[in-house]
C-alpha cells in the first residue's frame, strides 16, 4: 500500500520510498533541513529527527541535530584521523572553549584552519563520509514522514555540498556492497579475534603482522575499531572481511547479550540457518526448531526469552501455535513474534490482536540489511521493553 502525500514542506515515505522522495524535495532548491521521523521508532524515540541540511539543491550535512559547532568537533573528531594522535591535545582545548564560550561553527573552523587541526578538503571528505554512512543506516528505517525547516544553513557550513543524485546512487552501490560483506561480516557489533596459528604459517612481513594486531584489539567490536581508526564502516568492514576470507580473523558476539535465548520456529531449513547467524552475530544465543508439533516441548525445556515464529507452517499454523503457547501458565509471558514473507495488513492486524510483533521475512538479498536492522532493534525492546531504546548515531 502506498502510503505517500506531500505538500512543499511535509512529505510521508514509505519503506524504500524515501531515495526518491528525498531527491525529489532537495531539487525544488530550498535552503534549510529536511527532518525525517521514522514510524519504527515510534514512541520510544519521539524526539529523534534525521536532519538532512539543503542549500541550492545539494546537500550540506546530514545528523540527528542540526549543525553547530559541537557537530564539527563531533564530525572532525569521527572521520578525520589525525585528530587521533597530532591534534588530540588541541580538540580538547577547543572543545572546553565551545562549551565555555558561544561559538558559531564558522568561527570554530577558522579556528581549526588557523591552528593547523584541518584543511577545508578534510571537512568536506568527513562530511560527505558522514553524509554516506548515515544514509546507509536511515534508507533502512522504512517508512516515516518529515518535514523541511527553513534555515540559512548555506554559510554555516564551508562547502558548496554534494550532489544528491550522485550521493544516493553511492549509497545504493553501498548497500550491494553491504550485502555482499554480510558473508564475512554479518554485523559491525562483532569482536574480531586473532588466529595466531593462521598469522604465524601466512608468513607475513613485520610490519603487516604489526598493523594487522594494532587493528584487532581485545573486546572492541568492529564500531569501536572503525571510530578508533576515524574510518568509514563500511571501508573497516572490507577490511576485516578480507582478513576473515583469508582465515586470519574470525568473530565473536560481545559478551553483554549471551544469557539472552532467542528461539525461531520455522519448517524452512534454509531460514533457520539464516536466523541463527544473523541472530548470533547479534551476541543472542539461538536455538531452532522446525517442527512445530514439537515447538511446545521444546520451549517448555529450554525456556527461551523471545519466540519468533513463522506463520506458515504445515498442520499448525503460526497463529494456532500462539494460541497454545499463551494457554500454558508458565509459557505465556514470552514476547512472541510472528515472521511471514507474505506482506498482508491482515496478518499485521492478527499479530497485534494476537499480543505478538509482526516481521516480514527478507524475500531477496537485498531486503537482508533492512531485517536485521529491525531484529538489531526489536530483540533489546523485547527483552527490556521498559528501558529499550534505539540505538541511533550521536554524530
Amino acid at each position: 500500500m502506498n502510503r505517500s502525500t506531500a505538500t512543499h514542506n511535509h512529505f510521508s515515505f514509505s519503506a524504500r520510498e524515501l531515495p526518491t522522495k528525498l531527491l525529489e524535495h532537495i531539487q525544488a532548491g530550498e535552503t534549510g533541513y529536511w527532518q525525517h521521523q521514522f514510524d519504527r521508532l515510534g514512541d520510544r524515540e519521539p524526539n529523534f529527527y534525521w536532519n538532512v541540511g539543503i542549500a541550492n539543491g545539494q546537500i550540506l550535512y546530514s545528523g540527528n541535530r542540526c549543525w553547530s559547532a559541537q557537530m564539527l568537533l563531533r564530525v572532525t573528531e569521527r572521520y578525520v584521523p589525525r585528530t587521533r594522535s597530532s591534534v588530540k591535545m588541541q580538540i580538547e582545548v577547543l572543545r572546553q572553549k565551545v562549551k565555555e564560550e558561544k561559538f558559531s561553527s564558522a568561527q570554530l573552523f577558522a579556528m581549526m584552519k588557523q591552528s593547523n587541526i584541518i584543511t577545508e578538503t578534510q571537512l568536506v571528505e568527513a562530511l560527505r563520509t558522514k553524509v554516506l554512512s548515515d544514509l546507509d543506516l536511515y534508507l533502512l528505517m522504512g517508512g516515516g514522514s518529515a518535514k523541511f525547516i527553513q534555515e540559512d544553513i548555506e554559510h554555516q557550513l564551508p562547502v558548496n555540498g554534494f550532489s544528491p543524485i550522485e550521493l544516493l546512487d553511492e549509497a545504493e552501490q553501498r548497500q550491494l556492497q553491504w550485502t555482499q560483506l554480510r558473508q564475512q561480516v554479518p554485523s559491525m557489533k562483532l569482536c574480531p579475534i586473532l588466529d595466531r596459528e593462521a598469522m604465524e604459517k601466512a608468513n607475513l612481513p613485520d610490519s603487516q603482522q604489526q598493523r594487522i594486531e594494532k587493528m584487532v584489539q581485545s573486546d572492541k567490536s568492529l564500531n569501536s575499531i572503525a571510530e578508533g581508526m576515524a574510518k568509514d564502516n563500511l571501508e573497516v568492514a572490507q577490511m576485516f572481511a578480507k582478513l576473515a576470507r583469508i582465515g586470519l580473523v574470525r568473530f565473536q558476539p560481545h559478551q553483554k547479550h549471551t544469557t539472552a535465548t532467542v528461539m525461531v520456529i520455522d519448517d524452512s531449513p534454509v531460514l533457520l540457518s539464516q536466523f541463527n547467524q544473523w541472530v548470533s552475530a547479534l551476541g543472542y544465543l539461538v536455538t531452532t526448531c522446525q517442527d512445530a508439533k514439537q515447538a511446545i516441548g521444546a520451549i517448555k525445556q529450554i525456556k527461551p526469552s523471545i519466540i519468533f515464529i513463522d506463520i506458515n507452517m504445515p498442520e499448525i499454523s503460526g497463529f494456532e501455535l500462539v494460541k497454545q503457547i499463551r494457554q500454558q501458565p508458565d509459557l505465556r509471558a514470552i514476547p512472541l513474534t510472528i515472521l511471514t514473507g507474505e506482506q498482508k495488513l491482515s496478518n499485521k492486524w492478527r499479530a497485534e490482536w494476537s499480543g505478538c510483533e509482526f516481521l516480514t521475512k527478507p524475500l531477496t538479498s537485498a531486503g537482508i540489511g533492512d531485517f536485521q536492522v529491525q531484529l538489531e532493534e526489536l530483540i533489546p525492546r523485547l527483552l527490556n521493553p521498559a528501558t529499550a531504546k534505539v540505538k541511533v548515531p550521536t554524530t
